[in-house]
């Protein structure tokens, strides 16, 4: 698992355990598991065949008026069993019921059990709408090392790409001012890598460098959604291609050129296809289709296999790296990525850190993420000092990071040319409007494109603000987001921050999608709680880009004409020049090559 300098094909790669998916999030969680009827994670019982138990309890208000709410009912469950929790978290199971109908919350264990053996269980329930419980945050990545006592960093660099994007720390600080990076990327080709100079973020003895990954462009589905908050039609201009996803039928040994799979549907000869992506990877086997017979469903390949694997195995394809227009082109990716970090000490001697599974993973705070719709953050997930080398990489919250395939067998990593995206601006608020109960609307008298910045007393935990950009205002003074054009598209836009009740107040913002805004609409404070205009802020984003130059005169309108050109450019110049920051975010050649010039 190496990253080189140099453009090369990207090797496997971390991705949290299981792999991180972006899935609905239903409006019900689930309490007060029991294991004949003892809550209290019993240690020693005489039944071979316990009754595993639960109760579901509903996570947001449901109006009267509903003719439905999630909580009402239990439509369906799905029980897992394993000897250890990270045994659990890895997908290595004893037992599991498979998704049952019904609304049974009392369960006889599906196997029998031995003296001594050990069990972690965990239960998943579909509500009355449909919805599964819970949801899939997304992952976090820490890795530990020393410094020998009494060396100087001579030189460090550390060499990342993150899938869809990534954030990295060096001791608890930014390893740039960049922010979304690597940017857009047809991945079945090329993904992006970035090079930081990290030599004065390190230290003599423990160290840790860490990495959080976003969704971006890579993976943009709809059905990111997260009833508990209220996004239950998330908008999103496109959708990425799923890809094959499926088990083996039958094993096969060790020298194997085909398997037969469960399904051969959304797999491409020329693509990659994966084998054996569970168990965190350790098994995985990556191969280049080139032949799909869709009477057996069997899938041929080249090299062979090098290992044997079992029936069950789970089996991933990837989208087709031939034609950039294919729409496998855009196949949906979860978050995953590679790193290498250089580190040359004073006395000549070095050391590298590269991703394997020595790297720890857990699931984040960033509960939902979409590259168009927006993010749901919850605070009280947080693990304060969680990027910082004292961190306990040994509790149960941790567990090491899993071996995932690169996007495709042929993509490349390539390094940037152009300019990184960096924060330009901050802009107050001109003004503050209530135009209703509940609702304000800050104004920052221009449109810009980038993140609202959140800046909230000290409030109680739980409570969730919303806050939804938006480039017009209707007549009653509410956010109009109409410019993102009616259909089936969805409706849903805005960020969530949850509460996590910190004494002195809490800050945040939106760190791995952005939006065009001169509005701001915060829902969701505490009764009778007035805002000033210090808790939005507007941070405005662009390539950082050199201005070849200025306009001025004597007239008031013409000067107000250029200023609008000016953000108008500079409202499009991310990392590549897009139609417009809020309901396509896409580069057509039409707009580049009459605007390239500009």
């Amino acid at each position: 698992m190496r990253l080189y300098t140099t453009i090369s094909t990207a090797a496997l790669m971390l991705a949290s355990v299981p792999a991180s998916t972006a899935s609905s999030c239903g409006a019900v969680k689930i309490s007060q598991l029991s294991v004949d009827g003892r809550t209290d994670a019993p240690l020693g019982l005489g039944n071979p065949r316990p009754t595993l138990a639960w109760q579901m309890i509903q996570t947001r208000d449901c109006p009267a008026s509903d003719e439905i709410c999630p909580g009402d009912r239990q439509t369906a469950y799905e029980i897992q069993a394993a000897a250890t929790v990270d045994d659990l978290r890895a997908g290595r199971l004893i037992w599991k019921s498979g998704k049952t109908e019904g609304n049974e919350q009392n369960v006889l264990f599906g196997i029998s059990l031995t003296s001594r053996d050990t069990v972690a269980w965990r239960v998943k329930v579909w509500d009355a709408l449909g919805q599964p419980s819970g949801c899939q945050p997304l992952p976090l990545f820490v890795r530990h090392f020393d410094i020998p006592s009494g060396r100087d960093v001579a030189d460090a660099r550390l060499y990342i790409s993150g899938v869809g994007m990534h954030h990295a720390t060096v001791n608890g600080e930014d390893a740039t001012d960049e922010v979304l990076a690597p940017g857009y990327s047809n991945y079945q080709l090329s993904s992006e890598y970035r090079t930081y100079d990290v030599t004065n973020a390190l230290r003599s003895g423990p160290n840790a460098v860490s990495v959080s990954l976003g969704n971006g462009p890579a993976y943009v589905r709809r059905n990111v959604r997260n009833p508990a908050v209220g996004r239950n039609a998330p908008y999103s201009w496109w959708e990425s291609q799923l890809m094959g996803n499926g088990t083996l039928s039958a094993g096969v040994t060790t020298g194997s050129n085909n398997v037969r799979l469960s399904s051969v549907a959304r797999y491409n000869i020329g693509g990659s296809i994966n084998i054996d992506t569970g168990d965190g990877g350790d098994r995985l086997e990556s191969r280049v289709i080139t032949a799909i017979d869709n009477g057996t469903s069997v899938i041929s390949f080249t090299p062979a296999l090098e290992q044997s694997h079992k029936a069950g195995a789970k089996v991933t394809g990837s989208g087709n790296n031939i034609a950039a227009s294919d729409p496998s082109a855009g196949a949906a990716v979860t978050p995953r990525f590679i790193a290498r970090l250089e580190i040359m000490l004073d006395d000549g001697s070095s050391t590298i850190i590269v991703t394997d599974r020595s790297w720890r993973t857990t699931l984040g705070p960033l509960v939902t993420d979409a590259w168009y719709s927006g993010s749901d953050y919850d605070a009280r997930r947080e693990k304060l000092g969680w990027d910082e080398p004292d961190t306990d990489l040994k509790s149960s919250v941790w567990t090491s990071a899993g071996i995932a395939p690169p996007p495709n067998l042929a993509t490349k990593l390539v390094a940037r040319a152009a300019e990184l995206i960096r924060k330009q601006e901050r802009f107050s608020p001109v003004s503050v409007t209530n135009p209703a109960p509940g609702i304000w609307v800050f104004d920052f008298g221009q449109n810009i494109v980038g993140w609202p910045f959140i800046t909230l007393p000290e409030l109680p935990a739980g409570v969730t603000i919303k806050v939804a950009p938006a480039e017009g205002l209707n007549a009653n003074g509410t956010a109009n987001q109409a410019s993102l054009g009616p259909g089936p598209r969805g409706s849903d836009l805005f960020n969530t921050y949850t509460t996590a009740g910190r004494a002195g107040g809490e800050t945040w913002h939106p760190r791995f999608n952005y939006f065009g805004m001169q509005w701001v609409q915060v829902t969701g404070l505490p009764p009778g709680f007035e805002p000033g205009p210090e808790l939005i802020t507007g941070i405005r984003l662009q390539a950082d880009a050199p201005i070849a130059g200025t306009f001025t005169s004597s007239n008031a309108r013409l000067n107000r004409i250029n200023k609008m050109a000016h953000y108008s450019f500079a409202s499009n110049l991310m990392s590549v020049f897009t139609d417009c920051p809020g309901r396509e975010k896409l580069s057509y050649p039409a707009d580049y090559t009459r605007l390239r010039n500009t």
